[in-house]
């Protein structure tokens, strides 16, 4: 019981998740997400990217739960993987941040051709065909993610709802709309959709 758990000392607290305890999981993050959300969100700057990390890195605190027996301080172990974590995380987003840029840059620098002009005009209106086909609620929050870009917690005051439900929301939605794309579009087409698709699904 999360009553009993709080009685417990680290080492028992880490003994029980390394066991396959949920209860206890569920406790050593109510201890310590916050001490890893405010050390992510002063190297990531965005509440979106800290909020990620911190999922990230108990993902992987659970994943790798059995290692938790020989940890002799927690939080030690805790900030250098999550130290480390960060530095990976800055290290693709900036390699995924440079490629968008040169990407953006060569087509908005390129003189299309009449056949590459009707190749985006297509790619646009596959989009739309597979928005028109989500449930209305899921519609509503990517257009205002795509053609608004209201983040996640702007849509979710607009809408009344929590951020977690506005982001699975949005996560269905791109999902649906790249199965679409997969499955109707060539492979340029395709390419460059799900280029877009990212983009709009980086919050």
């Amino acid at each position: 019981m999360i009553e009993n758990l709080s009685l417990l000392d680290e080492k028992g607290l880490l003994d029980l998740v390394a066991d396959g305890d949920e209860k206890a999981f569920a406790r050593l993050f109510e201890l310590y997400a916050d001490m890893t959300y405010g050390f992510a969100i002063l190297h990531t700057k965005t509440s979106d990217s800290a909020e990620e990390v911190v999922q990230d890195i108990f993902l992987k605190l659970w994943l790798k739960r059995d290692k938790l027996r020989e940890i002799r301080s927690f939080r030690d172990h805790l900030f250098i993987i999550t130290r480390n974590h960060i530095i990976d995380y800055l290290r693709k987003n900036l390699r995924e941040k440079k490629y968008q840029q040169q990407l953006a840059r060569h087509f908005k620098e390129a003189s299309f051709s009449p056949e590459q002009q009707l190749i985006f005009k297509e790619s646009r209106e596959m989009i739309e065909k597979a928005v028109a086909l989500l449930p209305p609620r899921q519609q509503v929050i990517y257009r205002l993610r795509r053609n608004e870009d209201m983040s996640l917690d702007e849509i979710a005051r607009k809408m009344d709802l929590s951020r977690l439900t506005v982001r699975n929301h949005l996560n269905k939605a791109l999902g649906a709309i790249r199965t679409y794309i997969q499955a109707h579009s060539h492979e340029l087409v395709s390419l460059l959709l799900l280029l877009l698709l990212q983009t709009i699904g980086s919050l």
